[in-house]
């Protein structure tokens, strides 16, 4: 009877086993960062690194519904971390929290749940695109550059305020909403939803949202996208209560061989006082899920920013 139950018991165990899954994801990149007006104590030409690596965790059950869970690693290096304060040492405090919050996500059909340190609607991408092509190897440039909006993805503290966000894809046609809890004095509560629709080549959507808390701020993004002949393209518009003009970006991203493409981005944040930002960009595939990638531009400050260095995923 002992041996039919631990025949029995290591059925279930392997069965359970069968429909769960562990994988890992990531990417690794080096090379050089320019920043023309570094914080003080600085140089303005810095050895830029990151590694981030996703452990991802799966399990289906027998309705077809399924769970997932996803923990990230990511260390940077001082160009990253709290170089603001001029203290290069303590740009590496950063790394001290390398593990960040957990994620948790339940799909269904075209249903999906994400909760924790997760991404919120406008951050995700699934109805607006909000960050375009970005230049160089830390797309330092992206078409919403210095906008106001509260677009926020995985954070990086130990108190990071939790997110909720739902989407429910049907077709062509995507709806979204996420609200974040002011879990500390210190953050703002903030919900958004949106919409979003893919038609022949091109996509559009729009968002809208609203903080309250330190920061009271209702805010929107719309944006279009897609391809025409061989350049894919995005336009961004935005507008937001904390800055004066409404905002606007776009990115194209042109291939100029089999392995090369130029990306060019420009960025008008809407604030007073502040420049336009605009820069140029390469990607030449390796192989091999291997990239070199650079660019140069100017930033909202009117200050020249470049880098150049490899990219691999793996």
């Amino acid at each position: 009877m002992k041996k039919v139950l631990l025949a029995s018991t290591m059925l279930v165990a392997t069965a359970g086993m069968a429909a769960a899954d562990i994988t890992f994801n990531g990417f690794g990149r080096f090379g050089l960062l320019y920043n023309e007006d570094s914080a003080a104590g600085l140089s303005d030409t810095r050895l830029e690194q990151r590694f981030r690596l996703n452990i991802v965790g799966t399990a289906e059950t027998d309705g077809g519904v399924k769970f997932g869970a996803r923990l990230r690693i990511e260390t940077n290096d001082e160009s990253n971390g709290n170089s603001a304060t001029g203290d290069e040492g303590a740009a590496f405090e950063d790394n001290e929290n390398a593990i960040r919050n957990p994620e948790f996500n339940v799909q269904a059909g075209g249903f999906r749940l994400d909760v924790g340190n997760t991404s919120d609607v406008i951050d995700s991408g699934d109805v607006v695109n909000y960050y375009g092509f970005g230049v160089g190897l830390t797309s330092f440039l992206e078409q919403s550059s210095g906008f106001s909006l509260p677009a926020s993805g995985i954070g990086d503290e130990i108190e990071e305020a939790p997110t909720v966000k739902i989407r429910y894809a049907m077709g062509d046609l995507t709806v979204a909403a996420s609200y974040t809890d002011n879990a500390e004095d210190s953050f703002d509560s903030e919900w958004q939803i949106g919409l979003g629709y893919v038609f022949s080549a091109y996509a559009v959507g729009i968002a809208f949202g609203s903080e309250e808390g330190v920061t009271d701020n209702d805010f929107w993004a719309a944006s279009v996208s897609g391809a025409f002949s061989n350049v894919d393209f995005s336009f961004l518009v935005a507008d937001s209560d904390v800055q004066d003009d409404v905002s606007y970006g776009a990115s194209i991203s042109v291939p100029v061989g089999a392995a090369t493409s130029i990306q060019a981005v420009v960025s008008d944040n809407g604030i007073d006082g502040d420049d336009t930002a605009y820069g140029v960009g390469f990607r030449h595939d390796l192989g091999g899920g291997v990239s070199l990638r650079g660019g140069i531009g100017s930033n909202n400050s009117d200050n020249t920013q470049a880098d150049l260095g490899v990219i691999f995923n793996f």
